[in-house]
């Protein structure tokens, strides 16, 4: 199974406004778009890296990003799963927007994985940011910046800025990385919304742990709904439960 890790950032847009505080848009200057992204292949130490500034075309404060968002769309095709961190809201459509708008052809069907929905939905951590909860875990925190001022500065075209840029943009990757593998095993519990499962993409009919794919499983406890039961496993590699296909002998679907 190939999962594809990836994270973007985009320039911002630029706008008229009455005032700094609950304002409304008068009108828009200038869209968004994107000005790069960073990704790495799940189990594989090598990172990619992929900004405007790396274009043949690119000129400073210019609002073409095609050739970036050509090459995540490429990934995203090769991909049998994406995760993202906030990806399902923010990265995913962002990407699909500038796809769309650049005549870029979509990509092929892929599953994706969101760490923030998994957190929302299994914890109650006091935040749900990336940085948060990697500091939660201990795993490390993003990398200071500028702030804003960076984004200024890579959109000027500035060669120091779009080295912490990089910089930035990879440790997010391999935080998001890390908090996937935390996070997995509470993916997909049964009774809840599906995750990857790593099955599919086995070479023989042996059921292992759909979440890492380990055999190292037992049967543990059952799963109920309204109308049957199935056994359910734990892996003994990632420690998540899943269930069984088959359902225990002599239960049978409510007429």
């Amino acid at each position: 199974m190939k999962t594809l890790i990836y994270d973007i950032e985009t320039a911002p847009t630029l706008a008229w406004v009455w005032s700094n505080w609950q304002t409304n848009v008068i009108a828009t200057d200038q869209d968004w778009y994107m000005l790069c992204f960073v990704y790495k292949w799940e189990g594989d130490d090598s990172i990619g890296f992929s900004s405007i500034k790396h274009s043949p075309d690119f000129e400073p404060n210019k609002q073409d990003d095609k050739w970036v968002v050509e090459r995540l769309a490429a990934l995203f095709d090769a991909a049998d799963v994406i995760v993202g961190h906030n990806g399902d809201r923010f990265d995913r459509r962002k990407t699909n927007a500038r796809i769309i708008l650049n005549g870029i052809d979509q990509p092929s069907p892929y599953m994706t994985v969101d760490t923030k929905k998994i957190a929302a939905r299994e914890f109650a951590f006091n935040s749900n940011s990336l940085n948060n909860l990697a500091s939660y875990f201990e795993m490390g925190k993003k990398t200071p910046h500028t702030g804003f001022q960076m984004w200024l500065d890579c959109m000027a075209g500035d060669d120091e800025a779009w080295e912490l840029m990089e910089e930035y943009n990879v440790q997010d990757v391999l935080l998001l990385e890390e908090l996937y593998l935390k996070l997995r095993p509470w993916s997909g519990l049964p009774g809840k919304p599906s995750a990857p499962n790593q099955n599919h993409w086995k070479d023989d009919d042996h059921f292992g742990c759909p979440k890492c794919g380990s055999d190292n499983i037992i049967e543990r406890g059952t799963h109920r709904t309204g109308a049957a039961e199935y056994p359910t496993v734990k892996c003994l590699h990632c420690r998540g439960y899943s269930k069984m296909r088959q359902k225990i002998k002599g239960t049978r679907a409510v007429q």
